[in-house]
């Protein structure tokens, strides 16, 4: 079985798929409410650890989705990309550590290639990176009857009040599904 995570500060996406590629679980945390740095981690690391306790044993490789490696324009700043790599850094070690499995970084580039996604142009389409990428995904757990719960909610207030939309984490969650599938993939190269 292959853990992949999805880490970001704010939401960690994580999946766990077996030989096969069948899905057992894919979740999200939500950490944008703490601001300690070692707390988050611990955080983290612990509600993860909870959910994938039944796979523990079974867990052979961590993959996790390699952090910024370049500046690019009108995007994250240099402190943004240095808190990322530690917070990356931090999670992965501590994930793989409790796990006692190798970790195998990949690269978003790298990953979607993997599994297939291809993104369009901003000039040809409105939806965002985040959008087509969690479209593409949602498609190929379709496809291998993959039943994937992703969590919901109603807009209580604005101009879309009652609308049922999916929350903010299902795009780590397809990000996270993403890394486990190239992962399983390149090991089976």
């Amino acid at each position: 079985m292959i853990l992949a995570l999805d880490i970001s500060t704010s939401i960690t996406g994580y999946t766990v798929i077996d030989s096969s590629g069948n899905v057992k679980l894919c979740k999200y945390v939500k950490l944008s409410a703490e601001k300690d740095f070692v707390r988050k981690v611990q955080l983290a690391c612990d509600e993860i650890s909870k959910n994938i306790s039944e796979y523990f044993p079974a867990i052979k490789l961590l993959a996790v989705e390699e952090n910024l490696q370049s500046f690019r324009r009108g995007f994250s700043s240099a402190n943004t990309i240095n808190t990322l790599a530690r917070y990356n850094g931090a999670l992965s070690y501590a994930m793989a550590s409790r796990l006692k499995v190798p970790l195998n970084n990949i690269s978003v580039s790298t990953a979607r290639k993997e599994v297939g996604i291809k993104l369009l142009k901003s000039k040809q389409t409105d939806k965002t990176t985040k959008e087509q990428v969690l479209e593409q995904v949602q498609a190929i757990m379709d496809k291998n009857r993959q039943d994937i719960q992703w969590p919901t909610r109603i807009l209580k207030s604005g101009p879309r009040k009652g609308l049922e939309v999916l929350q903010d984490g299902c795009y780590d969650m397809a990000d996270s599904l993403v890394i486990a599938y190239a992962a399983l993939s390149i090991m089976k190269k």
